[in-house]
């Protein structure tokens, strides 16, 4: 695994990477308070099995990628785009879990010619959503409005000095083990979908900003072209996997896949989501 830094407005990005041949990259983007780590597990597994690059970079705002400015879907975009640049690539599969899915379909949308497929985890259309995030989607506008000002008191250097980056592969092998001893998945809801939580890890206004971005519309998914895979989660604690289902098959080259989880299929299902996107993988390579 190789460190990548490079600048873009200002800011500087930080992805992992997994060398491989450029015209076989694989892009996956972590979901909302998340960073890289999130696929580190995956990456290293993956490779064993399938001669791909995989690059899984800390998005804006999110682990070394630390930021305190505006913060939108385009900005993600197109540091992708200048990632994709900067290795040599002309187009790749992108994919992620949750608000990194929504973020691959997007980059589908805005910039096809970059796109070779996707792979998305547990993506969060609008429409399916369930719990706190149904019921806080209606008033989602307000949430860059309350960035606002908690972004001009950073500009002014009021803010934490330093953020801890969080080892998410670590607290996926710490969480199957509470899931094992407890024989219930859902005793690892204590460790994550906390927003408490979250923000110890990432500025306020960039969590609020992120957040944001989960809760609007994708766009209209139907023009996407390029072949897919998406696997759900059949728990459904933050969406209806049989509403997730019938919004994604308006996408002409997706294939859907069930998987036994609540939300975080990467931790919870690690094996079984390796399985099924080094399959995916290898079905390119061969067409």
């Amino acid at each position: 695994m190789e460190e990548l830094r490079f600048e873009r407005q200002g800011t500087t990005l930080f992805c992992r990477r997994w060398p491989g041949p450029a015209e076989r990259t694989l892009v996956m983007f972590h979901g909302l308070a998340s960073n890289g780590t999130r696929w580190r597990e995956f990456a290293e597994s993956a490779q064993a099995r399938c001669d791909w690059q995989i690059l899984c970079p800390d998005l804006r705002g999110h682990g070394h990628s630390s930021c305190r400015g505006r913060l939108t879907s385009r900005e993600w975009m197109e540091d992708c785009i200048r990632l994709l640049d900067r290795i040599g690539c002309e187009r790749a599969v992108v994919g992620g879990h949750c608000l990194g899915a929504n973020l691959a379909m997007r980059l589908a949308l805005n910039h096809p010619d970059r796109v070779r497929a996707l792979v998305l985890v547990e993506p969060m259309l609008p429409a399916a959503l369930r719990g706190g995030l149904r019921y806080l989607r209606p008033i989602r506008w307000a949430l860059p409005a309350l960035a606002w000002p908690i972004r001009a008191l950073n500009a002014l250097g009021v803010h934490r000095r330093e953020l801890p980056v969080l080892d998410l592969t670590e607290l996926d092998r710490q969480s199957r083990a509470v899931n094992a001893a407890h024989g219930d998945s859902r005793a690892m809801l204590a460790r994550y979908a906390r927003p408490n939580k979250d923000m110890a890890y990432m500025p306020v206004a960039m969590y609020l900003q992120a957040l944001y971005q989960v809760l609007r519309e994708v766009g209209p998914i139907e023009r996407i072209r390029a072949p897919g895979l998406a696997l759900l989660s059949a728990g459904a604690l933050l969406a209806d996997p049989v509403i997730s289902r019938r919004l994604l098959q308006v996408m002409p080259k997706l294939r859907i896949e069930q998987v036994e989880a609540l939300h975080w299929i990467p931790t919870e299902r690690p094996g079984a989501m390796t399985r099924l996107i080094v399959e995916f993988l290898d079905s390119l390579s061969l067409a």
